[in-house]
């Protein structure tokens, strides 16, 4: 690392893949598609015949780094991804922007009002309503609500359609990423199994897997 610190970009979403390849190698599937779904964006990666894919450059925003790394796409969506209703369109939208870690989602009761992926799935039931880490990480139901009613008022919709609009925004945000690196590059989905990590990626997987036909779903331990 101190010779060639220019390898430690991207080492984090690098690791994520290089790890899900390990383990599902163990279990015998050698083609997979990866979905690490954190706070503010998801990684998404190709593991074929257990190899994963590689590029000749790094891009980090702006920047364009020559330099060989693992081929991960990244895709503005996830949990902290804000839902919005611009006056333009009055047509819903899921991200780029994101509530970050302070203040979050409203869900998380630090301030933030700004409805969020992490606020509809809570809506819909998908976080548990005792709250994160066993219960020691609670959840401000009625704030996730009042944020997604935001979304909802404009659309004319109950805040559980709206959270399931934002849900399936989202879902299709990475599933165009997933395709990036599987049919723009001349591969079947169908053909690869789905391994979802991150702090978000297994509650979207199984609705990911279904559009993309990929099959199965391994969620590593």
């Amino acid at each position: 690392a101190s010779e060639l610190p220019v390898n430690l970009l991207m080492s984090g979403p690098a690791g994520g893949v290089a790890g899900a390849a390990w383990v599902c190698g163990q279990a015998g599937y050698k083609n997979l598609l990866t979905l690490d779904m954190g706070g503010t964006s998801t990684d998404v990666a190709m593991v074929r015949n257990g190899r994963i894919n590689t590029r000749r450059e790094t891009r980090v925003g702006d920047l364009v780094v020559r330099a060989q790394a693992l081929d991960v796409h990244t895709v503005g969506a996830g949990g902290g991804s804000i839902a919005k209703v611009p006056a333009l369109t009055k047509a819903l939208r899921v991200g780029p922007e994101s509530a970050g870690a302070s203040p979050g989602p409203a869900c998380y009761g630090k301030g933030g009002e700004a409805p969020t992926v992490s606020d509809a799935n809570f809506v819909l039931g998908n976080l548990p309503k005792r709250g994160l880490l066993g219960g020691d990480f609670t959840l401000d139901e009625g704030a996730a609500k009042k944020a997604v009613q935001t979304v909802a008022d404009p659309l004319q919709l109950s805040v559980e359609e709206a959270a399931e609009g934002i849900i399936d925004i989202v879902n299709e945000n990475m599933f165009g990423a997933l395709r990036v690196v599987s049919v723009e590059q001349g591969f079947d989905p169908r053909e690869f199994a789905l391994v979802p990590f991150g702090g978000a990626g297994a509650l979207h997987a199984c609705a990911i897997a279904k559009l993309m036909g990929s099959w199965p779903v391994v969620v590593p331990p």
